[in-house]
């Protein structure tokens, strides 16, 4: 069966190549055709896939094909090769990539939804989260320094944690449903996973094949406590507020918001987040014995 492979050769500690995703593929019967999702092709063989597309990366690789592929019919698998793989865990995908790949013969395919954030001249998908306050300030920080490899997800979250300690409460405006919340906030994020970031469950109850948004927000007199909760990855239960939506309004008033991973200028009008009515469905693997 002939098969698109989109692959990000970076990811994790790089222990996944071309060629041995390749091989592995074949072993199981896939005719793979690869690209990288860090070369110049990606575009062109995004333009006609084939029916079945298998990604293999982290959660930036992954994000990328499934915003790329939403709404065309495709089939996605995923190999969760990154560091954080928030996507792959949020769909019980925590197997190595060859036992994922042994068990698609008797995979069944899961939803997984898109959200949506509607500014008044542009709008963009999202899988993972759009959010203000640290986790936006850090995504805006980065300066091409370490991005993959053993260690990240923690050196990310002390980072996070230094940020937090000194982050003054985001200027924005939050509706939920209909519903304004009047308070001082340092965090907010509306998401589609339970995990965003290095690995941060700040939505446990979140369903990514569910119509609702996770609303998550920290307020300012919850600092110290979200402190000591960035410190112990082992803790449950972070300080976060959450709520369950179907529409949100976030007006930022300014500074900077983040969309997956990537980080923009908010703008002072107010920004629209919702969850696409069409899925991306994503095998989830069968007994390989």
């Amino acid at each position: 069966m002939d098969v698109s492979l989109f692959h990000n050769p970076r990811a994790g500690d790089g222990d996944w190549p071309a060629d041995r995703l390749v091989r592995l593929l074949e072993m199981s019967g896939f005719a793979p055709v690869h690209t990288s999702t860090r070369g110049k092709e990606l575009e062109r063989a995004l333009e006609n896939p084939h029916d079945l597309v298998v990604v293999a990366g982290g959660d930036g690789a992954v994000a990328e094909i499934v915003r790329a592929l939403h709404g065309r019919g495709h089939t996605i698998a995923i190999l969760p090769t990154g560091s954080s793989n928030n996507i792959a865990r949020a769909l019980g995908l925590i197997e190595e990539p060859r036992h994922i790949v042994a068990g698609l013969a008797k995979a069944r395919r899961a939803p997984l939804r898109i959200g949506v954030v509607e500014g008044p001249e542009w709008t963009l998908n999202f899988v993972e989260a759009v959010g203000m306050g640290p986790i936006a300030a850090a995504i805006g920080q980065a300066t091409g320094g370490k991005e993959h490899g053993s260690g990240l997800v923690g050196e990310r979250r002390e980072e996070l944690r230094r940020i937090v300690a000194d982050s003054e409460p985001v200027e924005a405006s939050l509706t939920v449903d209909g519903k304004r919340l009047d308070e001082r906030l340092l965090m907010i994020e509306v998401m589609n996973l339970p995990m965003i970031g290095p690995n941060l469950l700040l939505a446990p109850e979140a369903d990514p094949g569910d119509a609702h948004l996770d609303v998550a927000w920290l307020p300012a007199a919850k600092r110290r406590s979200m402190l000591a909760w960035l410190k112990d990855p082992e803790a449950r239960g972070s300080p976060l507020l959450r709520v369950k939506a179907e529409r949100v309004e976030l007006h930022p008033q300014g500074g900077t918001i983040h969309v997956d991973d990537k980080a923009l200028e908010g703008g002072e009008a107010t920004l629209m987040i919702r969850i696409e009515p069409k899925p991306v469905h994503v095998l989830i693997p069968g007994d390989d014995e």
